[in-house]
């Protein structure tokens, strides 16, 4: 079961849950504090894990205070997780975003990694460019991409840690592979514009694919 909340920069806070135990992963907590746990608490919700597609701060917005009251861990790549602790980065993410990067992270992912939830499964599939440790999270058709692609385009790489032919390498690679029925749910949507497409439609009509990959000599 998929639900979403939209808060602030749009983000998209995703809540998976395990029907027959009612664990939930909550990926990129970006909603206020407030959503989020009456949200939990009126879907009868048991918090099992939160899960970062990427280190920028849009996409935690509430997990520090969130993490006070639920004492459950935080996942985030290893390569994100130990870009951000680089001072420099540090400074430097701050004044390009405004918000400060991610605390260490309590769980290191890698790619290929399995992350359980009740009876469910989340597979981690590493997709660096939007920053080093970016990943999207594929709980069987359904993929969550968080920054690496959205409706029609993909996350910004000018950014510390952006990489443009890296993502680009990323979608080719790593997405494009997948059945084209699958769902993608994407970390941003404009205001009035849809909130989920699929593999299939991307490669129609998402630019990132059609001009710099579908479209190459």
């Amino acid at each position: 079961m998929i639900r979403r909340i939209t808060g602030p920069y749009n983000l998209n806070t995703y809540f998976l849950v395990c029907k027959k135990t009612r664990k939930a992963v909550i990926i990129d907590p970006g909603g206020t504090v407030e959503e989020i746990a009456d949200f939990i608490r009126e879907n009868d919700l048991i918090p099992d894990k939160i899960v970062l597609t990427h280190g920028h701060a849009d996409q935690f917005f509430s997990m520090d205070a969130f993490k006070e009251i639920s004492r459950i861990p935080y996942c985030l790549h290893e390569a994100d997780d130990d870009f951000f602790k680089d001072p420099e980065v540090r400074i430097k993410t701050r004044q390009s975003v405004g918000l400060p990067p991610p605390h260490p992270a309590d769980i290191r992912m890698n790619d290929g990694d399995t992350l359980v939830f009740g009876c469910c499964e989340l597979a981690v599939i590493h997709t660096p460019g939007h920053t080093p440790g970016s990943v999207c999270l594929l709980c069987e058709d359904h993929l969550f991409t968080g920054d690496a692609i959205f409706v029609g385009e993909a996350g910004r790489t000018d950014l510390p840690g952006g990489n443009l032919p890296c993502l680009i390498d990323s979608i080719r690679i790593k997405i494009l592979p997948l059945d084209k029925k699958t769902v993608i749910f994407p970390g941003h949507h404009r205001t009035g514009d849809p909130s989920w497409s699929t593999l299939e439609q991307e490669m129609k009509t998402n630019i990132y694919i059609t001009d710099f990959i579908l479209d190459e000599p």
